[in-house]
């Protein structure tokens, strides 16, 4: 269950308010998007996705202007994942070295194991392809150690499926990796088509090594046009 309570940042003297919720939220083809990846206890799990949520109330007030932004929460409680708009490589220094400022304070609370954090860019999205923490669909992130060599094709496959509802694949500014957010109605309609042959040709087998896959609940999205 998300935390349901207003947390004064005293550093700033800002009211963040840390509820579940938000409007939903997409990510424009041709934007740069910054993805922070943090590995926690599952009994940390609410704490961290408080922390970032800070930190990502401070990017869209701050001349980062991170605008929108996502907090996603593991279903199994053991990630957290941060998706911020970002217009370019001189905001995504400023915030990456905001991040690292956070870690470095936060250290004593050990509220993450193990941390990432990059810059990618939206190569394109198709279908529903916000982000809706009021839906009761299904979502799942996915990174894979290079990019995908036919996205057309991988969306034409995703959208002939009945229980698939959107996508959006990310590269990273290498274009040496990639990121897919993709929702459908259910789960288990994700776990079906990855396993499928046309799915292991597009993206490789799911046991690859450097692949990182796990389904994911939107807990916050913030965006200026909504504060």
């Amino acid at each position: 269950m998300g935390m349901s309570r207003l947390h004064e940042d005293r550093e700033n003297h800002t009211l963040v308010d840390h509820r579940d919720g938000g409007s939903a939220v997409t990510f424009a083809p041709g934007g740069w998007v910054a993805v922070g990846v943090a590995r926690v206890r599952a009994e940390r799990n609410d704490a961290c996705v408080a922390a970032y949520e800070t930190l990502v109330e401070k990017a869209i007030t701050s001349n980062v202007h991170g605008d929108p932004a996502i907090v996603f929460a593991s279903e199994n409680k053991r990630r957290v994942v941060v998706m911020v708009g970002v217009l370019g490589h001189d905001a995504f220094a400023h915030l990456s070295a905001a991040w690292d400022d956070h870690h470095r304070n936060a250290q004593h609370r050990v509220i993450s194991e193990s941390v990432s954090f990059a810059l990618y860019k939206v190569v394109a999205h198709t279908g529903i392809a916000d982000v809706d923490p009021a839906a009761n669909d299904a979502y799942e992130y996915e990174r894979l150690e290079r990019p995908v060599p036919h996205v057309d094709e991988l969306f034409s496959s995703l959208n002939a499926l009945l229980e698939f509802r959107g996508a959006t694949v990310l590269y990273d500014d290498a274009a040496s990796a990639s990121v897919i957010v993709s929702r459908f109605s259910h789960i288990a309609a994700y776990d079906d088509f990855r396993i499928r042959p046309e799915s292991v040709k597009l993206l490789g087998a799911t046991g690859d090594p450097g692949r990182t896959s796990f389904p994911v609940r939107p807990r916050k999205t913030l965006a200026l046009a909504t504060k």
